[in-house]
């Protein structure tokens, strides 16, 4: 059984230890076509691609954030 794991922060999409970047339906990348079909997943209103289809994914991953906790400010 596979095992998932969504980081809440940045929305990468974890499944038994291989990273799948989020993207919109709008924001698909221009080689979207190009991919092979079993590094695509698409699961709660996004569709996460296999890192390994990208050069800088570091560089992606690391830019990734959930707008809602980008001001967030510890309230008591």
């Amino acid at each position: 059984m596979n095992k998932y794991k969504i980081n809440k922060m940045s929305g990468v999409l974890t499944v038994n230890n291989e990273r799948y970047i989020p993207h919109q339906l709008h924001q698909l990348p221009k080689k979207f076509h190009e991919f092979d079909p079993r590094d695509i997943i698409k699961m709660k209103g996004y569709v996460y691609i296999h890192e390994s289809n990208f050069n800088n994914s570091k560089n992606i991953i690391d830019c990734l954030t959930s707008n809602r906790d980008i001001s967030y400010v510890n309230r008591r």
